[in-house]
């Protein structure tokens, strides 16, 4: 995705599902906490929950981050196998997995209601598993090089790239001072050695916007908000269709 090799057009398409795809996954979890109780995609804050609950002897409060680990685990293995029987596709690579995730979504629509009052565990098995599904799909696609499911790395990312950023614009002094300096300040948002800058901070974003617009809208209108973020996957996977990639070489390489 942000390999010399990738063109242009690549790498702009990608951004623009990575982008699109944390907006879905900051709705559904933002959207899981309101209606369940829980965020689907922490796996860090279930695993210590799993902890905790395993020091003190709750069993009972034990098993449901078991559970949304577990499936999230299943999620990320059906993506990879789903991008691997279709790596040798010139187009729609990755609509089996982007289509798998529509469906399991608006599954769980249905559910939330025909029960509005639920907080069934199933439910929230539902969303882990379109979760672990999703970033295994769109760490795939990047290269391992972009998450869209948290913001822990990205934020950790933008922290390091910052301090690259800085040392670049001052680099632009050295032989050339004051207008060395303005030249890189300038180019800055257009430098295509902070291209993963900016897709990173286009991700926060886009995953703060889906935190807030999800529940906002599920708390006014209910279970049927989970169709936006059914029909942005839906549109993915229209565009996916028609954009033309190389097949892959092997199972083990990252889809470029």
């Amino acid at each position: 995705m942000f390999s010399a090799r990738s063109s242009p057009q690549s790498r702009r398409a990608y951004s623009l599902l990575a982008v699109l795809l944390a907006s879905v996954a900051g709705a559904v979890n933002a959207m899981g906490f309101v209606a369940l109780g829980a965020h689907a995609s922490h796996m860090s804050g279930n695993m210590a929950t799993l902890g905790e609950s395993l020091a003190q002897g709750r069993w009972e409060t034990a098993r449901l981050p078991a559970q949304l680990m577990g499936v999230f685990v299943a999620g990320a293995f059906c993506a990879t196998g789903l991008l691997d029987a279709s790596r040798h596709r010139t187009r729609g690579r990755h609509v089996a997995a982007l289509l798998v995730e529509l469906l399991v979504l608006a599954a769980v629509g249905v559910g939330l209601a025909s029960r509005p009052d639920t907080r069934a565990p199933e439910l929230l098995w539902g969303f882990a598993f379109a979760m672990g599904l999703q970033n295994a799909l769109v760490t795939r696609v990047s290269g391992a090089v972009v998450r869209t499911t948290h913001v822990t790395g990205m934020l950790t990312d933008i922290g390091i790239q910052l301090v690259q950023m800085l040392a670049w614009v001052r680099d632009g002094l050295h032989g050339k001072g004051a207008p060395g300096l303005w030249h890189r300040v300038r180019h800055l948002p257009s430098a295509v050695e902070f291209e993963r800058t900016r897709l990173h901070l286009g991700l926060v974003l886009a995953f703060l916007v889906g935190c807030t617009l999800g529940p906002f809208l599920f708390l006014r209108h209910g279970a049927v908000t989970l169709v936006l973020p059914c029909t942005v996957l839906g549109v993915l996977a229209a565009l996916d269709a028609r954009l033309t990639v190389k097949p892959a070489p092997s199972s083990t390489a990252p889809d470029s």
